[in-house]
Formats: C-alpha cells, sequence, structure tokens
C-alpha cells in the first residue's frame, strides 16, 4: 500500500513538473504556430509573427526579431510590412530610433501605393525629416496620392493647399493626372511627365524615373522628343549608365524623325567638327529651321552670309535673320539691325535697323545698345 501511495505521488509530481514545463497558454501556442508558418515560407505568417514580436503577445518582446521578419515579409512585396517596419524605426520603442532607416521602408511601402506611407513620406518632406530636404512640391505629391487612396488626414492637407498654394497645387494636380494617364500608355503624357522629373520642378528630380518614362515615349509612342532628350541622357549618364553611342544613336533617330532641336544638334556638331564639315552642318541646320528652331534659322542666315556650306546669299540670309528675329532671338536682332544700319549686302535703312536694335538691346543685348549710342 504504501509502495503504491509512494507511486501515486512521484507520479503526480511528475505531471505537475511537466505541466509547468511544457504547458503553453493560449497566446504562446498561437504564436508556435504562427512562427512554424513563418519558417516554412509563409509570408502573411511572417508578417503576423513579426506583430507578435512586436507586442510581446506569446513571446518576450523583441524589436528586432520583429523588424527581421517584417524585413522579410517587405522584401516579399508586402507594402504594409515595410510601413511597420518603417513605424518600429520611427517609434523608437523596441529598436533604436533611425530616422534614415524608417525612409527606406516608407519609400518602398508608399511606391506600392501604401497610403500611411504616403502620408508619412509626406510629412518627412514637410519637414526635412530622414535626410531629405523639405520641399514643398514633394510633399504635396505624396499627399495627394495619400489621399487618392484615402487618407484622410492628406486630403485634409491638400484642401488648404488649394487655397494657400494654388499654383503649386495646379502643378502638381496637373502631374498626377499625366502620370495617370502615362500609365494608360499616353505617349504625350509619358513625355511631359518624363520633363518634369527632369527639371525637378514641382517635384524633386528624378532621373530614373525620367529615364523610364521617356523611354516609354519613345519605345512605345515613337515620340522624336523623348528620344532627343534620351540622348542628352545617355551622354551625361543622368538616370541611365553613360553611354555615348546610345547617345548618338538617339538623336540620329529625332532627327530622321524631323525633330528640329535634334537636327540643329547634328548640324552644331558638324560645325564644330575638327575640320568642320559645313556642307552637312549647314544641310541640318536648314531643316531645323525649316521646323521654326530660332537658334537653327540663325545659323542657316549665318552660314548663308559667309557662304559657308552653301552659295553665299545676302537677301536669303536677310529672310532666316528676320525669321529668327521674330522668334525674339537676341542675336538675329542684333545682326539683322546692323545689316540695315549699316547697309551690309542690302539698301541701307537705318529706320527699320534702329528698331531692331532696340529690340535686342531690350532683350539684353550690350553690343545693340552700344551700337545705338554711337547713332544718336
Amino acid at each position: 500500500m504504501k509502495t503504491v501511495l509512494k507511486l501515486s505521488l512521484f507520479l503526480a509530481a511528475f505531471c505537475g513538473i511537466y505541466w509547468f514545463v511544457f504547458y503553453q497558454t493560449p497566446e504562446e501556442k498561437t504564436f508556435s504556430r504562427e512562427l512554424a508558418l513563418a519558417q516554412n515560407g509563409d509570408m502573411q505568417a511572417a508578417v503576423r509573427t513579426a506583430d507578435l514580436f512586436k507586442r510581446g503577445e506569446g513571446v518576450k518582446q523583441n524589436g528586432a526579431e520583429a523588424a527581421e521578419w517584417y524585413r522579410q515579409a517587405a522584401a516579399a512585396g508586402d507594402a504594409a510590412a515595410a510601413y511597420e517596419l518603417a513605424e518600429l524605426y520611427l517609434t523608437g520603442d523596441t529598436l533604436p530610433r533611425d530616422e534614415e532607416e524608417a525612409l527606406t521602408y516608407l519609400q518602398l511601402a508608399a511606391q506600392a501605393d501604401e497610403p500611411r506611407a504616403q502620408r508619412e513620406l509626406a510629412r518627412f518632406y514637410e519637414e526635412g525629416l530622414g535626410g531629405v530636404p523639405r520641399h514643398a512640391g514633394e510633399a504635396l505629391f505624396w499627399r495627394f496620392l495619400a489621399a487618392q487612396n484615402g487618407d484622410a488626414p492628406s486630403a485634409a492637407v491638400l484642401a488648404r493647399a488649394r487655397g494657400e498654394q494654388p499654383e503649386l497645387y495646379a502643378q502638381v494636380k496637373e502631374l498626377e493626372e499625366d502620370l495617370a494617364a502615362a500609365r494608360a500608355g499616353d505617349g504625350e503624357a509619358r513625355l511631359r511627365a518624363g520633363r518634369v522629373y527632369r527639371a525637378g520642378r514641382p517635384v524633386l528630380t528624378g532621373n530614373e524615373e525620367a529615364a523610364r518614362l521617356l523611354t516609354l515615349a519613345w519605345e512605345e509612342n515613337r515620340l522624336p522628343q523623348a528620344a532627343y532628350e534620351l540622348s542628352e541622357m545617355y551622354r551625361a549618364g543622368a538616370g541611365v549608365e553613360q553611354n555615348p553611342a546610345k547617345a548618338d544613336e538617339l538623336l540620329a533617330q529625332a532627327a530622321q524623325k524631323a525633330y528640329p532641336a535634334a537636327q540643329y544638334a547634328l548640324g552644331e556638331a558638324a560645325y564644330k567638327a575638327d575640320p568642320p564639315n559645313y556642307q552637312d552642318a549647314f544641310a541640318w541646320f536648314s531643316n531645323a529651321a525649316a521646323g521654326g528652331y530660332p537658334q537653327a534659322q540663325y545659323m542657316t542666315g549665318f552660314m548663308l552670309m559667309q557662304g559657308q556650306g552653301t552659295e553665299r546669299s545676302v537677301p536669303l540670309a536677310v529672310k532666316f535673320f528676320r525669321d529668327a528675329a521674330e522668334r525674339e532671338h537676341v542675336s538675329a536682332q542684333y545682326v539683322l539691325g546692323q545689316i540695315y544700319v549699316k547697309g551690309l549686302g542690302v539698301a541701307a535703312d537705318k529706320k527699320a535697323g534702329t528698331e531692331w536694335l532696340k529690340k535686342a538691346a531690350q532683350n539684353g543685348s550690350r553690343d545693340a545698345q552700344a551700337l545705338l549710342d554711337t547713332l544718336n
């Protein structure tokens, strides 16, 4: 009997110890289940595991572990996980506060249309956080996106901006509309948006985004303006890897499609070559001039006046100088003024010459003003 009693007591004690050591609360069971799923590659479970580590539910609170599971989910394309990771770095509750690290994941989430991240990224540009500059246009851009995705605080900011900064509001709104049209395949919208990102107004300069949009506008929509701008970017290595051969190819393609700026650029290259190729230069300049390009009209007039690459013809030169001058080309206005005042190859006409010199002077030509002073 004593033996049975001792055995019973031993078993009870053993079971108590076993229960104490191996018993799991419902929260701990949930954590164990989610962790196992996450370790097997379930990214939704990875987010839930990160949430549990962050809150300390079913496991000891651990910001580093939470960050690691959020990071894995974010790398797999989960925008909400990227936002939560950014928040861990921003709050500084379970991880050291790090605005620059937060910025990385805010940008990732915002670009994936996470409205909370878009709102927070706007705040970064409003306040100059995380190493980014304060920039009203960039901030408003992200407010637009957040509001479009249902963020009420951003919608309220937009309403104020519309009344307080109407010009900036209109510019950013136009960019948003162009980007939407660009996504739908509109070539002109792609071109306009690409130029905005190249110029850095009203948003920050974004050469990579500019190159992406301009590439679409050229390769899918065949807009020669886009090929020309891409040629400049490849020549400078702006937003793309520098590639002079690619730049030359794009420039030639734009010129062949009769884009005046590209035609002028080829003319200038021929004119400045060593030795100069005046015939090619004149051909490209005159083609660009026919397209209404003022600098090309001026150079066509200049080459006709000098007899470079073509027969000398003062009357024809005057015609091209006049075309450029009427488009407010200052050098053409000055030269045209000289031609008429001095009677260079045409009948002198002091009155007409003086008028052109006055226009040139008003447009900033010191030489024109100096010549006017000698006439008075």
